[in-house]
Formats: structure tokens, C-alpha cells, sequence
């Protein structure tokens, strides 16, 4: 039963990394910091690999339907939680001078990467490099975060806290976080 749940941990986090990258609006951090939680350090680290990759897997289908049918990708992405026109045509601008960069660093702007993926087509940008570039934009965070909570687990578990209030207090700082975001990101 154990092998079981930690396959389905894995295959969430690829399909979260998907969602993600497509119009799902809450970052497969959420899931991989659970992971870091309940497996630790190195099952966050392969977890976080694994939603790279799914995030990639999301991101070329959105470049895909982006560059059959722009117009209807674009308006899709532009009502996402937290997406506007006007952060749509900052990363337009962005990826018009350096594609790579903006794909890189554009997400630290709190532009989400579906914005660059569905940008990428009419920016000239193969969709091999695009594929690439997403992984080596996302995989660096969901690193720091997965295992960044794992370490903080095992120090508040050498501290003598449950395992259920470890996870509220995760489940708590994921609730802060998105009602900040959402309270100060436009839509």
C-alpha cells in the first residue's frame, strides 16, 4: 500500500506540473511541499523532477494550441485567476527581445508560465527549446521548495511536533500565501 501511494504522490505531482502549465491556478509547490513533508528530502527532489517534466508536457501543449489557434489560447489563459492583458503584454514585450530569459526569469515577476507558453509560438521560439527552457525555469524552485520544506519537517519533528501539526502548519502557510497572491494579483 505504501509503494502504491508513493506512485500515485509521483503521478499527481506530474499531473499537478500539467495542470499547472495549462489553466490550473495553484503551483505543484503546494503538492511537492506534501511530498517534502511525508517522504522527505529525496522523494521532494524526484517528485520535483517529475512535475518539471509536467510542467513542460503543459507548457507544450499550450504552445501547441497557441500556435493552431492563438486568439482562443490566449483568451482562455487571459481568465485565469491572477492573469491580465496588461501582464499578458509585458511578457509579449519580454519574449520579443530575449525568449529565453523571459521564460527563465519571467515567472519570478509573478507571471505565471502558461502566459510565456502560449507567447512562445509568435515569438519564433522551436518547440524543443521552449520544452527545455521549461524545465530548466521551473525545476530549480520546485527543488528549493520541496526539499526547503522537507528539511524544515525533519527540524520541527527533531522538535518533538506531531505529524498532524506539521501538515496544519503547511496546509496554514499555503492558505496565507494564496489569499495574499490572489489579494494583490490582478482578476
Amino acid at each position: 500500500m505504501e509503494t502504491l501511494r508513493k506512485h500515485a504522490l509521483m503521478l499527481a505531482a506530474f499531473l499537478w506540473g500539467v495542470a499547472e502549465a495549462t489553466l490550473f491556478f495553484f503551483v505543484p509547490d503546494v503538492i511537492l511541499s506534501y511530498i517534502g513533508v511525508r517522504q522527505g528530502p529525496r522523494a521532494a527532489a524526484k517528485a520535483s523532477l517529475i512535475a518539471a517534466c509536467g510542467a513542460a508536457t503543459g507548457g507544450v501543449l499550450m504552445y501547441l494550441w497557441s500556435q493552431s489557434d492563438p486568439a482562443a489560447a490566449r483568451a482562455a489563459v487571459e481568465v485565469v485567476p491572477a492573469i491580465s492583458a496588461e501582464m499578458i503584454a509585458r511578457a509579449q514585450v519580454a519574449m520579443s527581445g530575449d525568449w529565453f530569459g523571459a521564460t527563465l526569469f519571467g515567472p519570478l515577476t509573478s507571471t505565471p508560465y502558461k502566459v510565456y507558453a502560449i507567447l512562445a509560438p509568435s515569438s519564433g521560439v522551436p518547440v524543443w527549446a521552449f520544452a527545455l527552457a521549461s524545465i530548466i525555469a521551473r525545476l530549480p524552485r520546485f527543488l528549493g521548495v520541496g526539499i526547503g520544506v522537507a528539511l524544515v519537517a525533519a527540524y520541527l519533528r527533531r522538535r518533538k511536533l506531531p505529524e498532524r501539526t506539521i501538515l496544519g502548519i503547511l496546509a496554514g502557510c499555503w492558505v496565507v500565501f494564496y489569499v495574499l497572491f490572489f489579494s494583490l494579483m490582478p482578476g
